[in-house]
């Protein structure tokens, strides 16, 4: 006769064989080393988003004004108005990553059901110009409307995966090399080759080049998208949180570097496409040339692609907020510098050139520091709002968009810009506020913040803790 005992005791060693197996497997799986494949692979998520997101903010004014035919006012109302309803999106859809747990884990799954809709979106705002005069207002708003949120649905979740593909640093600063790497590539396919693919597609007609353009973008879009859901996988998987406000004001309270990571956000966005979109009408009318607008933008991809092996060796011998600080402090000078420039071709080239590395550098190391403000949040909080707080930092973003379109486009108006016309000293003076000056205040706002992030000389013991507590639990 068996014992119940003895049957009991064999449970519990059984369970304890079964449960050590299951943890060395786990802890190999939060500490195994990425293959390339998965690291190019989520990387090419950010070509597509990068590519799509630099293009809309460097061309999609001017298409609408100059192009499609929809007045000054009307395009900065509907494109601010698109970005504040999607503004306000951005937390909806980080509750929602919170909250999901499939197969495919908690943020994959939004990137394979987002990829076809975001396509569709990106080529049904280039059909403005078809529309007739008194609904091309509309038509703008609402198919805008549509893009952005389809975009925040498809980028905010791939923002917030990084962290679930590894806790390793070191596995992370390779995925973030990736992640760069692809951009640099989507910002020149998107600013450097777009005025080219334009005139090659609509061979003289500027509203059929637009639309060619949309429709090759909305095919790499939808291969990229997938490449990364397809060949990606969450290894860092916590359980689904459910939000609420009490927890949101804690993080607040007690995560200083999540504020200021988002905060930042703001006013880097605010600077950068401010001098974006407004890179056209500055080499039109202040240097005499639209082409020369290729060149303006294209460098910014060629400085990130640069930086992007600069940040892993740079951040391993200096801080982040060193490094950051130092990037903005660069984009100042160099912006300063295009206006003492004038026209001096040769050297607002190489002014900007320097601009652009400096907002490389800040930019280079933003999702590093976004990926450890969340780990810090989790640490003093308790709880892994890894979806909230990206919707977060992404909210701030579209805050700092919805006031560059407001900000720039009332400048422009109250300069007396008029499209196709020799512009008047006021209206020229506009531009340069647009381009130069704005920026600059802005990024000097971003240096005032991080001067108070104190994060990396703790980060250390709190990834320690936490890859110990994933481990357990």
């Amino acid at each position: 006769m068996i014992h119940f005992s003895c049957l009991k005791a064999g449970a519990v060693r059984c369970r304890r064989k079964w449960g050590m197996i299951f943890l060395k497997e786990k802890n190999q799986a939060l500490g195994e080393k990425l293959s390339l494949r998965e690291t190019v692979s989520y990387g090419l998520g950010d070509l597509a988003c990068s590519m799509v997101f630099n293009f809309m903010a460097s061309y999609l004014l001017y298409f609408y004004t100059d192009v499609a035919g929809v007045g000054v006012a009307a395009a900065g109302t509907a494109m601010s108005a698109a970005r504040l309803i999607d503004a306000f999106a951005n937390p909806v859809v980080g509750v929602l990553s919170d909250k999901t747990h499939t197969k495919w884990g908690k943020l994959r799954p939004y990137l394979l059901f987002s990829a076809i809709p975001l396509a569709i979106s990106v080529l049904l705002m280039f059909l403005c110009s078809w529309v007739p005069g008194p609904g091309k207002g509309i038509f703008a708003l609402l198919t805008y409307t549509f893009f952005c949120l389809m975009y925040t649905v498809c980028n905010v979740p791939y923002t917030a995966m990084m962290p679930n593909l590894s806790e390793d640093p070191a596995q992370r600063a390779r995925l973030n090399l990736s992640k760069f790497v692809c951009i640099s590539a989507g910002t020149f396919l998107s600013m450097g080759l777009a005025l080219p693919l334009i005139d090659l597609f609509g061979r003289g007609d500027e509203r059929r080049g637009f639309v060619g353009i949309s429709l090759l973008f909305s095919a790499i879009i939808i291969v990229l998208v997938l490449v990364c859901f397809f060949n990606t996988r969450e290894r860092v998987q916590p359980p689904p949180v459910a939000f609420s406000l009490g927890i949101l004001g804690e993080t607040v309270k007690k995560s200083r570097p999540a504020v200021i990571c988002c905060c930042a956000q703001l006013f880097f966005y605010l600077a950068t496409v401010t001098r974006n979109s407004t890179a056209l009408y500055y080499a039109k009318y202040c240097l005499g040339d639209a082409s020369f607008a290729s060149l303006l933008l294209a460098v910014g991809s060629f400085t990130t692609f640069a930086v992007c092996f600069l940040v892993p060796a740079a951040t391993a011998r200096m801080k982040k907020r060193t490094f950051t600080l130092c990037g903005y402090g660069l984009f100042v000078a160099g912006s300063l510098l295009v206006y003492l420039a004038g026209g001096n071709l040769t050297a607002v080239f190489l002014c900007n050139i320097l601009a652009n590395l400096g907002a490389s550098m800040s930019n280079g190391v933003s999702f590093l520091i976004l990926g450890e403000a969340i780990d810090h949040s989790e640490y003093v909080t308790g709880t892994r709002q890894q979806g909230l707080l990206t919707s977060m930092s992404m909210f701030m973003v579209k805050i700092g968009v919805v006031l560059s379109s407001v900000v720039s486009a009332f400048i422009l108006d109250a300069g007396g810009y008029v499209p196709d016309m020799a512009q008047t000293g006021p209206a020229l003076l506009a531009i340069k506020i647009n381009f130069i000056f704005l920026p600059c205040i802005a990024a000097l706002a971003c240096v005032a913040l991080y001067l108070f992030y104190r994060l990396d000389d703790e980060y250390p013991a709190i990834n320690a803790a936490l890859r110990e507590k994933h481990r357990q639990a």
